[in-house]
């Protein structure tokens, strides 16, 4: 495995601007992505975990460039993609795709499958038109679990699973090395999210697939995550080994997120709170540390003074607890 991450991100911000007025002045902005570092390795999975509101898609669009940061960097082995122009970064839009939540709002309803899947075959030149094309579509279908003979069959004659069984095939079909899977088991009942969870995982062994896997529920990331990155108002308050961050959680946050994790084992509940109350606004978020607001084990210097990201066991933590004494 390459020294160098498939993908590291640096200091990245993306914020948005609130414009108000006959002129549309803008008067302040919408700090949805406020310092972000991720790093993610060849074949492995980072799950990017928070509450609705946090960020986390708009990280994800971000490495895209389907929204453009104002500061940071998005190196994908090793280059840099917000220096890059647009003619520059095309070739390497086929090496990173996405699996959006809603595979219906996603999927062309006036395409069939086929033209669905073949539409990034042509966009990247890859295979010949005809048989070849249609060979290769019926073999996507296969590794995604689904007959071939739906190549000729339209969107919306499928279930929510298929759908998005057809959406993760999309996003294969130019043979990418990163897959962001943006909320893609959320609106799925939880029999057929475990059959995704579980198909995401063959391909990933199959090949070779790397994943940042953004969701709102810890408890899908458990099985499937090699690191967990727990986000909080625009920034990562936590992260570490899936192992460490589910049996050792550092951060207040995170505990308050596996609380929420239904149990069925006694032994195994936590005593402690779930989290409390709303999600500060992005546009005005408070002084200090961002979570004190929200906090069971808020302190008197968490209201003025910004905690950085301590080192903690094999990962890090953005709270004074983690600090030192």
């Amino acid at each position: 495995m390459s020294e160098v991450p498939l993908l590291r991100v640096d200091g990245l911000r993306t914020w948005f601007p609130i414009k108000r007025g006959l002129l549309r002045r803008t008067v302040g902005h919408v700090r949805a992505v406020d310092g972000v570092d991720l790093t993610i390795r060849e074949g492995q999975t980072l799950a990017l975990v928070g509450e609705s509101g946090c960020g986390k898609t708009t990280v994800g669009r971000s490495i895209l460039r389907l929204e453009e940061a104002r500061e940071g960097r998005i190196l994908y082995r090793g280059t840099d993609l917000r220096t890059l122009e647009p003619k520059a970064m095309r070739p390497l839009r086929q090496k990173l795709q996405i699996v959006f939540q809603d595979p219906m709002a996603s999927l062309n309803p006036r395409l069939r499958v086929h033209d669905i899947l073949a539409e990034g075959l042509r966009s990247f030149g890859i295979g010949s038109p005809g048989s070849e094309r249609t060979d290769r579509i019926a073999a996507l279908l296969r590794r995604v679990q689904l007959d071939p003979a739906a190549m000729w069959r339209y969107a919306h004659e499928f279930s929510g699973g298929q759908r998005q069984r057809i959406g993760i095939a999309r996003a294969l079909a130019v043979d990418p090395e990163l897959v962001i899977c943006d909320e893609s088991v959320s609106a799925l009942d939880v029999s057929i999210q475990a059959q995704i969870l579980n198909l995401l995982g063959d391909l990933q062994q199959e090949m070779g697939l790397a994943y940042l896997f953004i969701t709102h529920d810890l408890s899908v990331v458990r099985y499937l995550a090699d690191e967990v990155a727990v986000m909080y108002l625009g920034q990562i308050v936590e992260n570490g080994p899936t192992a460490r961050i589910f049996s050792d959680p550092a951060h207040p946050y995170t505990r308050g997120l596996l609380e929420a994790v239904p149990s069925v084992d006694p032994d195994r509940r936590r005593a402690r709170a779930a989290v409390l109350g709303d999600v500060p606004s992005p546009a005005d978020p408070p002084p200090g540390c961002r979570f004190h607001t929200r906090c069971p084990e808020r302190m008197p210097r968490c209201d003025q003074e910004a905690p950085p990201l301590f080192e903690v066991e094999r990962g890090e933590s953005r709270c004074f607890l983690s600090g030192p004494r």
